[in-house]
């Protein structure tokens, strides 16, 4: 059976005409309230996948007020890197240069644990010893192919494409294959891959972290495992974007419709007043459990605005010239 897409690619077109239509994005700081919200999610549910939990107060209290705990220093460090490498990957779009380097990644780890008293090894270096990962289907990297195998991870990120989710998919997934470092892999990971999304003119992902959705991520990269693999492997795979990682994309499109939503609906409530969807489906006639079904599963353009789940009319159609 031919797996169906979650999020269909009209609908995705459609986020990004709308995105265009209100300005694109402005600005990556902690200052521009939508970014905001932006990276605190990504911060937290990031450091959920891992196993470490912290609620949305605690952590705006932790950022705001910086705690030197055990948890801090997780906070602390992953929220820095991002910060720091969304902001470098954005000047990269302004000025039409995005590239990723085996600095950048080396300075994402390095930023991430320079001040964890609890981080046992150097940040920023390669591991230099085998490593397995409970219940993981792949071994990573052997050590002296993790500096190679870095560089083709790179290479790839460079190259011109079209299709740049199913190019941070394949990053992502020979990221997490390598395993260059000790420990913290997961966690560069996903900055690397919004590094990309925001190098090329896209708001950074929230990956959710709850037990549900962390099984369908990881369920996505086994399954992307295997053509990965090949990918590393060098010589079988001529086009390493060639074939489709169904679930990967999907878990990254359907986080890239969450972030995008927030943009747009933020954005478009200042132009016109956002409705409820009892209030949208009422103005399309369509029924409201048909609607919040294709709401949930962000197949119509729509966020959580003060406790609600809001959208427009208007955001269900290609904006007017």
């Amino acid at each position: 059976m031919t797996k169906q897409r979650i999020i269909p690619t009209a609908t995705t077109n459609l986020r990004r005409t709308w995105l265009k239509k209100l300005g694109g994005i402005e600005s990556v700081s902690v200052r521009n309230k939508e970014w905001s919200i932006l990276l605190n999610e990504d911060t937290r549910n990031s450091l959920m996948i891992e196993g470490y939990f912290v609620s949305r107060a605690e952590l705006a209290d932790i950022i705001q007020h910086p705690k030197y705990t055990e948890i801090g220093y997780k906070v602390l460090g992953y929220f820095d890197a991002a910060v720091a490498n969304y902001e470098l990957a954005f000047q990269q779009y302004k000025t039409n240069e995005f590239k990723l380097t085996k600095p950048i990644i080396r300075q994402i780890h390095s930023l991430m644990f320079r001040g964890d008293p609890t981080f046992s090894w150097t940040p920023g270096e390669w591991r230099k010893g085998e490593m397995i990962i409970t219940g993981a289907s792949v071994k990573p990297s052997v050590p002296f192919k993790i500096e190679e195998q870095i560089e083709r991870l790179v290479e790839i990120a460079n190259t011109p494409g079209e299709n740049l989710i199913r190019k941070v998919a394949v990053v992502h997934d020979m990221f997490e294959q390598i395993h260059p470092f000790p420990d913290g892999n997961g966690r560069v990971g996903r900055i690397i891959l919004n590094f990309m999304l925001v190098g090329h003119g896209l708001p950074n992902i929230a990956i959710k972290g709850s037990d549900k959705n962390k099984k369908i991520y990881v369920d996505a990269l086994e399954e992307a495992d295997g053509i990965v693999s090949e990918i590393l492997g060098g010589g079988k795979t001529r086009e390493p974007l060639g074939k489709p990682l169904i679930q990967l994309e999907d878990v990254i499109n359907k986080s890239l419709a969450s972030s995008l939503d927030i943009i747009i609906c933020s954005r478009y409530d200042k132009v016109k007043n956002l409705l409820t969807l009892q209030e949208t489906a009422k103005e399309l006639g369509k029924p409201l459990a048909s609607l919040s079904v294709a709401c949930s599963q962000k197949k119509h353009i729509c966020a959580k605005i003060d406790g609600k789940v809001k959208t427009h009319p208007d955001l269900f159609e290609l904006p007017q010239e």
